[in-house]
């Protein structure tokens, strides 16, 4: 019996340790499968919110791409509240701040004033143009810069909250990081014109600007908003060469600003001899006229029209040298006239008599 006993025993401690393998094996495996459970579960998980915040990034490009620059910042603030550290909404962010400077406006109602409207806006871009120094570097950083000086510029003309010279710092330190940097050329070379600079380096910087290949768009809008209706000697042979390259080049040009640039250089009313004879000899005269009918072939032109191209073209003969040919065109124009007043007559009276004596 006690043999018997021993036997027993003996097969039970053979078999343990089998027992106990299988009990582990399948604990593992329970385990595995929890594992694997968990992992689709985040799997799913993550999936899920990759795609809300997918979904909040395209409604926050939209709302930039309409301009819609304030319901865009608070799009992307959303997302980032909820993962700060999303890359994606970062930079776009960045690149959203920068286009709300560039085109910065403010709508304001009977009884409000700009700086209420403005000031809290450009405190908003300030934020987020300062955290942008922190992570960029080399061009990208001069982008920044460039942004916070216009910001400043903005800042002091829009919202009246700022003096002395913050803008014009940031932008140099911007073209001390990239001498080349387009937004730092292109919006100190307005700055300059708005604020008595010089009128050749101003010129200079718009022409690196451009030469960038970048935001040729808003380099122009800073390069012609400069120009038009800027009472120095050379300005209106600058904006009739910018114009003549945008012909050329078959860049497009606002209606509005192409009738501010007839009337500012070619407008027989306002414009006299001189700074007329400035733009017609800006370029080529063939040049000339091509871009001068380009620019006045705008919705709302005048009924004299026909009157205005004869005067314009018979000054451009003079001015290229062709005096018998525009003797002759001034005579007609002349006749044309007779009988009526005001300065286009006045002015092609004067050049029938200059040229009669010479």
């Amino acid at each position: 019996m006690a043999d018997e006993n021993s036997k027993v025993v003996a097969k039970v401690e053979r078999a343990w340790p089998s027992v106990m393998s299988l009990v582990g094996s399948t604990t593992a495996l329970i385990g595995l499968f929890a594992s694997i459970a968990g992992g689709i579960t985040w799997l799913v998980s993550h999936h899920r919110h990759s795609t809300e915040l997918q979904s909040k990034l395209a409604l926050a490009q939209a709302q930039a791409k309409q301009r819609e620059y304030q319901a865009a910042m608070e799009s992307y603030g959303a997302i980032l509240k909820e993962d700060p550290l999303y890359r994606p909404a970062i930079d776009q962010q960045l690149d959203t701040a920068f286009l709300w400077v560039e085109n910065f406006s403010v709508l304001i109602r009977e009884g409000q004033n700009a700086s209420d409207l403005a000031g809290p806006q450009l405190d908003q871009l300030m934020g987020i143009l300062d955290s942008g120094l922190t992570r960029t570097k080399g061009t990208q950083l001069a982008d920044v810069q460039a942004h916070i000086g216009w910001a400043h510029w903005l800042n002091q003309h829009i919202a009246e909250r700022e003096f002395g010279n913050a803008a014009e710092q940031n932008l140099h330190a911007a073209l001390e990081t990239d001498p080349s940097n387009v937004y730092a050329n292109a919006m100190l070379g307005n700055w300059e014109l708005q604020n008595g600079g010089s009128l050749e380096d101003a010129i200079q910087r718009f022409h690196i600007a451009l030469k960038t290949g970048r935001a040729r768009p808003f380099v122009r809008s800073l390069q012609l908003g400069g120009l038009i209706h800027l009472e120095r000697k050379g300005a209106r042979s600058e904006a009739v060469k910018v114009a003549n390259d945008m012909r050329k080049s078959g860049e497009s040009l606002d209606p509005q600003i192409k009738a501010r640039i007839v009337g500012f250089c070619f407008d027989p009313v306002v414009t006299d001899h001189e700074e007329l004879s400035e733009s017609l000899t800006a370029a080529p005269p063939e040049e000339v006229w091509q871009t001068y009918l380009w620019l006045e072939d705008v919705p709302g032109a005048s009924q004299d029209r026909a009157l205005v191209h004869d005067f314009i073209n018979a000054n451009l003969l003079e001015t290229g040298g062709k005096r018998q040919d525009s003797f002759a065109k001034y005579r007609e124009l002349q006749q044309k006239l007779k009988g009526s007043s005001g300065a286009m007559k006045d002015s092609t009276d004067a050049a029938v008599a200059r040229l009669s004596k010479r």
